[in-house]
């Protein structure tokens, strides 16, 4: 046994020879507690790619050997597989897919919504998200804390109920589903209906997104209600943008649910099929939502 360098997290630790001449990496950031090897002669290989190749593969490579260690998988790889990892599905390319792979690493590490899990040298373990650096991966985070997916103080996280139903999604490699929500606009302040609406739209298994005017990817209102799985739209104060929305789903035939506050249905325009559930209280309001979510029943179909 001998030491070397990780060509992935730079760690300096032990390796010993395999069959075939391969190199076996032991407990580097890589894979803590566990190791990994790779083929004959692609240590050297690897070595001699251009900086910009290695800045591009490398962080993928450790995130991928992460993963895999975690999930108790052996990991073998060459030079292919290395370089094949930017296309390869298994590699998230979104911030959300990337968050969902940290949910994921949580609910493999604990036994229920809550159950504390220490991250040990945090700093070094953005390759559990995939991230590029640990900017990247501290925006992952406190993107999950602004959901109300996980809890953290220092090093320990936790997932809360909603991030827990998340998680069984990210585990079993389904795909959450995206509700979108537009209400009126009351100078950037969430509806007092929000605390307890958005948890339990990631219980019943979709991710919230507001809508707002322009996202930073370009898209317009309209284009991200034809691109959610779900449509909420709250008429009380009968904000414009929920009927603009409501209008970009039903092209796309995206099930639409209206609500409104008790008291505000008078003002709705008649319109045909237009049949909000009237609410008094956010608390009724969940309830309802639980019962037509929740419950199997098929969504009404726009258009």
């Amino acid at each position: 046994m001998y030491t070397k360098r990780c060509l992935f997290c730079d760690a300096i630790v032990p390796v010993k020879a395999g069959p075939a001449q391969e190199e076996r990496f032991i407990g580097c950031d890589c894979a803590p507690g566990a190791e990994y090897s790779l083929a004959e002669g692609t240590y050297d290989r690897l070595g001699m790619l251009s900086y910009p190749r290695q800045r591009e593969l490398f962080p993928l490579a450790s995130a991928y050997i992460r993963e895999m260690a975690d999930c108790g998988k052996e990991i073998r790889l060459d030079l292919e597989q290395v370089e094949m990892l930017p296309a390869s599905p298994q590699v998230p390319a979104t911030v959300e897919a990337k968050a969902d792979r940290l949910l994921a690493f949580l609910r493999r590490n604990s036994e229920s919504p809550g159950d504390p899990v220490v991250i040990h040298r945090l700093s070094r373990s953005y390759n559990l998200t995939y991230s590029q650096n640990l900017q990247e991966m501290v925006y992952v985070i406190e993107m999950l804390r602004e959901q109300e997916l996980i809890e953290r103080t220092g090093s320990t996280f936790s997932l809360t109920e909603g991030g827990w139903s998340r998680a069984e999604l990210a585990v079993s490699g389904r795909t959450a589903k995206t509700c979108a929500l537009v209400f009126a606009d009351k100078g950037g302040e969430l509806p007092e209906w929000a605390g307890h609406v958005l948890p339990l739209l990631q219980q019943c298994g979709y991710i919230p997104r507001i809508l707002t005017r322009d996202e930073e990817d370009g898209r317009s209102l309209l284009e991200q209600a034809a691109a959610a799985d779900l449509l909420l739209a709250d008429l009380t104060g009968n904000p414009p943008e929920a009927y603009l929305a409501t209008g970009s789903a039903a092209a796309s035939g995206v099930p639409v649910i209206w609500t409104v506050q008790d008291g505000g249905a008078d003002s709705l325009p008649h319109l045909e099929g237009l049949t909000p559930i009237v609410w008094s209280r956010p608390e009724e309001l969940s309830a309802i939502l639980l019962q037509r979510l929740g419950s199997g029943l098929q969504l009404r179909k726009t258009g």
